[in-house]
């Protein structure tokens, strides 16, 4: 029984490193990036700001809901969509941070020379609150 146990586990793990590293395969995302929290507090008037930002910069793929539906969303390959929930212990805080700051090129640009760095975490506060509410 032991080792069957031990044969579960081993094969978990390996699945699960599958779906992480498959997950960032192509994204700059740090090591510790899962566990950084944003500085920002999810004021009404940070996510005001972060609204503002992605419809300046990502609405024209990720759409207005994030649903990833926007008009320049390739239809065989549509961008994220930001609500699933399948996404959010897989894109913690930091991991949206990264992920907009470094993008994905060629699919999603970066905006580090776009947006200011602190500005990205108003991003990311909106971001978490399109999604759906437990």
């Amino acid at each position: 029984m032991r080792n069957l146990t031990v044969i579960f586990a081993a094969a978990f793990m390996f699945a699960l490193s599958l779906v992480v590293s498959a997950q960032y395969s192509g994204w700059t995302v740090p090591a510790g990036a899962k566990d950084e929290k944003s500085p920002l507090a999810a004021t009404p008037a940070v996510i005001a700001k972060g609204k503002t930002l992605f419809t300046a910069n990502c609405v024209r793929c990720h759409g207005a809901l994030g649903k990833g539906d926007g008009k320049d969303s390739p239809k065989d390959d549509p961008a994220a969509d930001l609500t699933d929930e399948f996404r959010y212990d897989l894109n913690p805080e930091g991991v949206i941070y990264y992920k907009i700051l470094n993008g994905h090129p060629p699919a999603m640009p970066a905006f580090a020379d776009k947006i200011a760095k602190n500005d990205i975490w108003n991003v990311v506060q909106y971001v978490i609150s399109l999604r759906k509410k437990a």
